[in-house]
This record gives C-alpha cells, sequence and structure tokens, in this order.
C-alpha cells in the first residue's frame, strides 16, 4: 500500500526535519488527544481553558490548520483576564466542526 503524501505543507516541512515515520507518530498522537484537550476546552475553568487554548494554537499551526491556530489565538487572548466573555457554546461547534475538516486529511495521512 503506498503511503500518503503529507496533507499540506507544515506537514511535509515537519517531515522533511523530523522523516515521515516520525511525523505520522506525531499527528497519530495529536488525533489520539484531541478529543480530551476539547473536552478540557469545552468543560474547565478559565484558567485551565486558557492553558488549553494557548496549547492547541501553537499545535494546530505545527500541523498547518492556520485557521483553527488563529481560533485559538482569539480564544486564548480572551480567556487571558480573569474576568469577561468565555467560550460560547457556537464557537466550540465551530472549533469542533472545522477541526473535522482537518482530521480527515491528518488522519489519512498519519495512517498511510
Amino acid at each position: 500500500m503506498p503511503s500518503s503524501p503529507p496533507p499540506n505543507d507544515a506537514i511535509a516541512d515537519l517531515a522533511n526535519v523530523l522523516g515521515d515515520d516520525n511525523v505520522r507518530t506525531l499527528v497519530s498522537t495529536f488525533l489520539r488527544d484531541f478529543p480530551a484537550s476539547f473536552k478540557a476546552l469545552s468543560e474547565g475553568d478559565r484558567k485551565n481553558q486558557h492553558r488549553i487554548a494557548h496549547s492547541l494554537k501553537s499545535t494546530f499551526r505545527l500541523m498547518g490548520a492556520y485557521t483553527l491556530s488563529e481560533r485559538m489565538t482569539e480564544l486564548e487572548d480572551r480567556l487571558a483576564p480573569e474576568t469577561g466573555p468565555g467560550i460560547a457554546p457556537a464557537e466550540l461547534v465551530a472549533i469542533k466542526n472545522e477541526f473535522a475538516l482537518v482530521e480527515i486529511s491528518l488522519r489519512t495521512f498519519a495512517e498511510a
């Protein structure tokens, strides 16, 4: 079975440095861990939500999911103060839906 090429330039760049197998493992780990991170983002206290948004911002950027990374940057900035608006349910739905689109190509690459 031929392996799937990297789904985007960010993953291709990582594969050039770390090798395809290592990047497939990295992507698989991210895909495995995302549901727990999303749950913590949606249910955690403000301080934990801020920490998760920061972490996901960087990871999404690494995975080439730039729109999701930008969304996490916005959440991180909004959640930094101790008071103010939290994460709206509609934002969580949008994050989950956009992740589902990104997940398809990442999973195809990781499982090849």
